[in-house]
């Protein structure tokens, strides 16, 4: 009879670890579950065009942005995010093909942060 409680205890202990675990990993997997986040990336970084995406997670949802090129804002904007949300800002009226080698840089400010990515031209 002992051997028997024995093995029902491991189970039971078995079958209880395995759901915390998978409940534990379910809420890591979740960028919003308790995280407070935003990105900035291009969204084709190898090409020349330099649309770029706002992805936030965060409880920030002002996002004011802008486009320098020779030190010179060259275009700006504002856009509402709400998190768990991105969007595409699609910059393609702009003309930098008549300078080679130029930097770009995207600045992307919100009340608490700012961050900024570049392209080279």
């Amino acid at each position: 009879m002992q051997p028997k409680k024995i093995i029902l205890f491991i189970i039971i202990l078995f079958v209880a670890s395995s759901a915390w675990l998978f409940n534990v990993s379910r809420k890591e997997i979740n960028p919003n579950a308790g995280k407070n986040w935003w990105a900035l990336y291009f969204q084709n970084p190898k090409s020349n065009d330099l649309n770029f995406v706002i992805e936030n997670h965060s409880n920030q949802s002002n996002f004011h942005w802008e486009v320098l090129g020779k030190n010179q804002k060259t275009k700006e904007g504002t856009v509402n995010i709400t998190k768990g949300n991105s969007q595409k800002i699609i910059v393609s009226d702009l003309d930098f093909s008549s300078s080679q080698n130029k930097k770009v840089i995207i600045q992307v400010n919100t009340k608490s942060s700012k961050k900024e990515i570049y392209k080279n031209l």
